[in-house]
């Protein structure tokens, strides 16, 4: 969950270094120039970024649809730049036109931000505007065991089965929120923590669900919060920022759409499909760490599947 659009697989880049330049495919700007300036709008959650003189940073990662740089900044950690079609990550500052319009693979060791701007390269960003990252605590009320029974059926039937080594973690986590036990919901969060491919691997997204259904409907957030102190020393950083935002409740559109329709508040199949939609297993992944939380909360007994049927 890169910053893509939904379906679309991970940034190729490392979070070592930046990746070569290439530059032509945004409004064909010549080199060492930064007359180019384009507009949009800026997410409330990271726009303090902005505030201040400028600073360096760095990119991690570029796709058409997306350029992620490294802040240095602790709390938050990741600044993206996407376009109007891209998956609208709580912490990106949003452009009007499309990938298809003017790919964002701008891929350049030179950037900053601060100033009231974000520099990549040559290109300025600047925000006209603000908008408000989705936030779970008014997902509304808790879902019942009927909804939660209806959501893990539809889960089982139309995600993808999540691969070992994963599904015993998470059996882990699940029986940790089922006892209510808060050193073991720790332990076995941190287990989590960077498993799996890509730049925001299964395992962060796991815990980004559970965290995001314990700040909407009281889970134990304080332990999961602890879990993921360290994130940054143990996964990608984009994963890593992502999990700051889901400890303050911030999320993807596509997650707070499902939280609420768990809530019975919207169809739940169409928005657990829009969600079984972002990246190649985020959505997925996000769904099973809410659904972790909620059947600990329900009282349901794990079962040992990587699914999450109610007997």
């Amino acid at each position: 969950m890169t910053g893509t659009a939904a379906g679309e697989g991970a940034a190729r880049a490392e979070a070592s270094r930046p990746e070569p330049v290439h530059l032509a495919n945004v409004g064909h700007v010549p080199p060492g120039t930064l007359g180019h300036v384009h507009l949009g709008t800026i997410s409330t959650a990271v726009a303090p970024l902005l505030h201040g003189p400028s600073r360096p940073a760095r990119v991690v990662a570029a796709t058409r649809y997306a350029v992620h740089l490294a802040t240095g900044d602790r709390e938050l950690p990741a600044l993206a730049v996407v376009t109007r079609d891209a998956i609208r990550l709580p912490n990106a500052l949003v452009l009007p036109f499309s990938s298809k319009d003017r790919p964002l693979d701008l891929n350049t060791a030179r950037a900053g931000f601060g100033a009231g701007r974000v520099v990549v390269g040559p290109v300025r960003f600047e925000p006209e505007a603000s908008w408000t990252p989705p936030r779970v605590q008014d997902a509304s009320s808790p879902p019942g065991p009927a909804r939660i029974r209806q959501a893990a059926v539809l889960l089982d039937a139309l995600a993808q089965t999540l691969p070992p080594p994963l599904a015993p973690r998470l059996t882990d986590l699940r029986h940790a929120l089922h006892a209510y036990d808060a050193r073991e919901v720790r332990r076995a969060a941190h287990t989590l923590i960077g498993l799996g491919p890509g730049l925001t691997p299964s395992g962060d997204d796991i815990l980004c669900g559970a965290l995001l259904a314990s700040r909407a409907w009281g889970g134990p957030l304080a332990p999961l919060s602890e879990a993921v102190a360290d994130a940054f020393l143990r996964t990608p950083l984009l994963s890593a920022a992502l999990l700051r935002h889901a400890v303050r409740g911030e999320c993807v559109p596509q997650a707070h759409a499902f939280l609420r329709a768990l809530s019975g508040d919207v169809p739940l199949e169409p928005a657990l499909r829009e969600l079984l939609a972002v990246g190649h297993h985020s959505g997925g992944d996000l769904a099973r760490g809410v659904l972790a939380v909620v059947l600990g909360r329900a009282g349901a007994t794990p079962s040992a599947r990587d699914d999450y049927p109610l007997k």
